[in-house]
């Protein structure tokens, strides 16, 4: 990871936070939704890398499923360890402190069927690299989930978001930005981007899906908390999640793949 671990320390009470949100609440609903689509039947050995405090892969678990998360930010594992004890699940789910780039020490050659890698990847120096570490611990046919930010979606989030056209026009064709919650920069790629990335690793790319493609444009965050508003924007999006062209300029994007 470029990012240290301490930006994720100090910043888990920022994150709790976000993770209440509504928008962070429509971005969780639609990746599960996404993966639904595509999940074999049965009990499944789950990677949840940089997996931070569990919100992506707690839902698998609290279904019967076998997680293992891996994350080096200390708090962020510390508060997943509440969620897990408040949910029940301690002996599904095993927790790691490790850094991403020691995955394949961690576990042996093609041990799980399903690998989730969301909202990492910006913060990675090195994408292929990490790509094929996590990929040589998925079993040949599992499946990979990779979500992160939109390239293309800087520019619309800086003019109708936050109503600044100077930051909008400093936007165009930039690779680089800072996240907000977690005080750091980041780097930002398209979804064919990664598509291409996840193919030179020997995967087949069964869907990218966009994530938000309306709510982080819409409105302003204050009316995204009325629940009929809120239910309005849930049926929108699920309806756009795989539309052409309007995925290509959501907010974030999710690819998921196959292994050969």
């Amino acid at each position: 990871m470029s990012t240290p671990s301490t930006q994720f320390d100090n910043n888990i009470e920022q994150w709790r936070k976000e993770q209440t949100y509504p928008w962070q609440k429509l971005k969780y609903r639609q990746t599960a939704e996404n993966l639904a689509k595509h999940l074999p039947k049965g009990q499944l050995r789950i990677l949840d890398a940089g997996g931070g405090n569990g919100f992506d892969s707690l839902p698998f678990a609290l279904q019967g499923h076998q997680v293992d998360l891996v994350d080096y930010s200390a708090a962020m594992l510390d508060d997943a360890r509440k969620r897990i004890m408040e949910a029940g699940v301690e002996a599904l789910v095993r927790l790691h402190h490790a850094e991403l780039h020691e995955i394949d020490q961690l576990f042996l050659s093609a041990t799980f069927d399903l690998v989730l890698c969301h909202n990492v990847l910006q913060y990675v120096n090195d994408v292929p690299a990490l790509l094929r570490r996590l990929l040589a611990t998925l079993k040949p046919g599992g499946l990979v989930s990779l979500i992160s930010l939109n390239r293309f979606s800087r520019v619309y989030m800086a003019a109708f978001l936050r109503q600044d056209l100077t930051e909008a026009l400093q936007q165009i064709d930039a690779r680089t930005a800072h996240a907000v919650v977690f005080d750091t920069p980041l780097t930002n790629y398209s979804a064919q981007e990664l598509c291409t990335m996840v193919a030179d690793c020997q995967c087949r790319v069964e869907q990218d899906y966009g994530l938000l493609c309306i709510t982080g444009y819409w409105g302003d965050n204050e009316r995204k908390h009325d629940l009929a508003i809120y239910a309005q924007l849930e049926q929108l999006e699920l309806a756009l999640s795989d539309k052409h062209p309007y995925k290509l300029l959501a907010s974030y994007y999710q690819v998921i793949a196959t292994k050969l």
